[in-house]
Formats: structure tokens, sequence, C-alpha cells
């Protein structure tokens, strides 16, 4: 009995490694042999914000600069300020010599006294004296007149109108006689010497006697000449006595109020030019140039100085063709100058060029942004250079996931997988809206928390 139990023990004891050894295979090294399962990638549902920017280059730029010159032209005696010198609108800049705009300023004011004097003389009316004489002026016109039709009349009964009748008698005698001889020396009756004698009388006779017309004629022209002269010198006493005795004339007060006026005109611009002989600081801001020197003549309207405003200076920049969307009027941007690393100034987009320029070979898009400076003067000089991030687009406080989660199932149309918490997947379609290249804004289909599958 105690062989037979002795050897049933050692079988028992080898069945018991060998199962042993057996569940030990098949739990671990059986196990080990299997694949791993892949680890799930994901994503929780997260609310932030999401920014979407280009960046552009630039420079400083005054929102105004302006050559100022003088209205008048003139020499230049005086320059109050220097290049790089701050100055208020209002500030006296510069001036020019002024001695020939006292002057003229000094006529104009007389000019506008004598128009003056006359205006009120047209006014006031004629004098008792003025009258008197105008009247005396009238009956001496008459009387002058009388005179000289009278000279005219006896133009025709004249002693020269007896001369001419004589010497016409005569001509006409020597003409008879001259006849007469030229038939007797034609006939060989008569000399040469005789015939030319007649003849010579003859030609002598008709001189006096055209001599005589000639004289009577210009005496007639000369009384007839006096007769006009006196009518005209009559009409002119009776129309200045008219006016004289009337009410001053429309027209005449009009002229004389007119005269008054262009004087008062030409003296305001007298006056004008010679205020314009100072040349004022149009509105506040830095002397960048000084144009001209003092004893130099300079034109009217021709560049002195430049004045630049920049208390509220833009930021001219450029970014490439491809980013022309985001350059927008209205847009915010952030500037930092490259002389200021540490501070970034917050501004806005105010003006675009509608035509692309060229930088560097390059299409690019031109803006101008309006920095926002703060009250402190921050040192800003025009020519700076600027780096500018525009936002394109921003949403604040959305829900987010990463960019990886969504997948396209049609143009424009995405899905992401939700992990539920119980492990299923769900598929599941959301409305997207601004993305930064990293995570993408949803609008709908997703609530803040959920997880969703990245890969």
């Amino acid at each position: 009995m105690k062989k037979r139990k002795l050897w049933i023990i050692p079988i028992l004891t080898l069945l018991l490694l060998g199962g042993g050894g057996y569940l030990a295979y098949t739990r671990y090294f059986t196990r080990a042999e299997e694949p791993a399962a892949p680890t799930l990638q994901t994503a929780t549902v997260t609310q932030g914000d999401i920014v979407v920017t280009v960046d552009g280059s630039g420079e400083l730029v005054p929102a105004v600069e302006l050559g100022v010159g003088f209205r008048v032209g003139g020499t230049l005696s005086e320059v109050l300020v220097q290049a790089g010198d701050r100055v208020k609108k209002g500030d006296l800049l510069a001036r020019l010599d002024t001695e020939d705009l006292e002057r003229a300023l000094a006529e104009a004011d007389v000019q506008v006294q004598l128009a003056q004097l006359e205006l009120a003389d047209v006014q006031a009316g004629p004098s008792e004296a003025e009258l008197a004489d105008a009247r005396a002026a009238v009956r001496n016109a008459q009387a002058e007149l009388k005179l000289a039709q009278d000279a005219y009349e006896k133009t025709f009964n004249s002693s020269l109108d007896a001369e001419v009748q004589k010497q016409r008698t005569l001509y006409d005698w020597y003409k008879g006689y001259y006849h007469n001889k030229k038939l007797e020396y034609e006939a060989g009756h008569l000399s040469q010497s005789d015939h030319d004698h007649a003849m010579n009388a003859l030609i002598s006779a008709q001189g006096r006697w055209e001599e005589a017309v000639n004289k009577a004629i210009i005496e007639e022209l000369q009384a007839k000449n006096r007769v006009e002269q006196a009518r005209f010198a009559l009409y002119q006493a009776q129309e200045n006595l008219r006016l004289l005795e009337s009410e001053p004339l429309t027209d005449t007060l009009m002229r004389a109020t007119l005269a008054v006026d262009q004087a008062l005109l030409a003296r305001e611009k007298a006056a004008a030019n010679l205020k314009a002989a100072q040349l004022y600081a149009p509105f506040d801001g830095v002397v960048m140039e000084i144009a001209a020197t003092v004893g130099e003549q300079v034109g009217a309207n021709t560049p002195v100085l430049t004045l630049a405003n920049l208390q509220e200076p833009l930021v001219r920049f450029w970014v490439e063709e491809a980013d022309l969307s985001a350059v927008v009027v209205g847009n915010p941007v952030n500037v930092v100058f490259e002389a200021l690393p540490d501070r970034t100034f917050t501004g806005t987009i105010v003006r675009v060029n509608p035509v692309l320029t060229t930088v560097g070979n390059t299409p690019a898009a031109q803006a101008w942004a309006h920095p926002d400076l703060g009250a402190e003067d921050a040192g800003l000089l025009a020519g700076m250079t600027a780096s500018v991030e525009v936002i394109a687009a921003q949403a604040r406080g959305v829900l987010l996931v990463p960019l990886e989660a969504l997948r396209e199932t049609a143009p424009g149309q995405f899905t992401v997988i939700v992990i539920r918490p119980d492990g299923i997947q769900e598929t599941r379609t959301v409305r997207i809206g601004l993305t930064d290249g990293v995570n993408v804004e949803i609008l709908e289909g997703l609530e803040l928390g959920e997880v969703v599958s990245i890969e």
C-alpha cells in the first residue's frame, strides 16, 4: 500500500506542474503574441478666441504734409523757425519785406478818400456859384453861336466874292485875247514871242482866279466850322446847366458809388497783401524742411517751408496680393515700429489704394492705417519702418476644435466623430466659421466639453 501511494504522488505532482505551466502559457505567452489595440486620438471641444491675421510692412507718414508759402511775392526778410521745430496753428513762421506793400496800402487809402469826396459832391448837388457860372456859360455860348452864324452869312457877300468875280472876268477876257492871238499865230501874222506872251498872260489870269476861289472856299469852311463849334459848346453848356439844376442822375450817383466801392476793394486787397507778408502755420505740426533763405526773392504761393502733421500720423503699408481680401477699410491692425520693438500700437485701416503697386518686383496691395498713439508723445518720426499685423477676422468666446477633427463630406459640408461617454462613436454634421489654420470655429453641431476624434 505504501508503495502505491508513493508512486501516485510523483505522478500527481507532474500533472499539477504541467497544468500550471499550460495555464501560465495560455494566460501570458499566448496574449503577448496578439496585436495591441490602437490608441484613439481625441480632443475636447473648448471655448476661446480665434483670430485670422495677415502680415505686412510699411512706414510712418504724416497725415498731412504741406509746402506752405506766402500769398504774395516779395523778398524774404526773416525765417523764425528751423527744421525739426514743432509749431502750433497760427504761429508766425516767416516774414517778407513790406516797404512796397505799405506804400501800396497808403496809396489805396488816398484813392478811397478821393472817391468818397466825389460821391459826397454828387449827393450834395451844385452850389449857387456853380449854377450862376453854368447859366453865364449858356449865355456866352449863345452869343458866340450868333456871331459865328453872322460871320458865315457874310462869307457869301464878302469882298472875297467880289475878288473871285473880278478874277473870273479877267480870266475870261484873257481867254478870248489868247484865242485871237493864237489864230493870228497859226495864220502866220504873229510872231512866236507875241504868241507866248499872250499865252503866259492867260495862264497868270487863270492862276489869280483859282487863288481867289480857293481863298473864298477856305474862308467859308472856317466860318462854317466856327458855327459847328459854337453849337456844340452851347449844347455842352445847356446840358451842364440841366444836370446842375436837376437831382443827381441815377447813373451819375451809381458811378460815384461804384468808384467808392472799387477804391475800398483796392484798399482791402492792399491790406490783405500786407497781411499776407506774414506766414503763419496752418495747423499744428513739425517743420520738415526750409526751402528758401533770407534775402531771396520768392514768388506768390511758392513753398518756403514744408510742414507736416505728426500728431495723427498714418502708417502706409503693403501686403502681398494673395492677402488682398484681408485689407479692408475698418479692419483693426497691430503696429510695431522697428525703433520701438517693445511697444505695440493698435489702429484701424482708413484707406486702401484701389490699384496694386509693385514692391520689390512683387505686386502688393497698399493701404493706410491710423495708429492710436494715446495722449503721450510717442516720439515717432516720419519714415520709421513698421511691421503691421492686419486682423482680417476674429471671433471671441466661441466653440473650438482642432482643424484635424473635420471630415469634408462635400464642398463646404463637414462632419466630426464624437466619442460619447459610453465609448460609442457618433458621426455628427457641423457648421463651421473661422479658422486660423490650427483651430476651427464651430457654429452648430457640438457642445462645450464634448470629445471628438482628431484622427
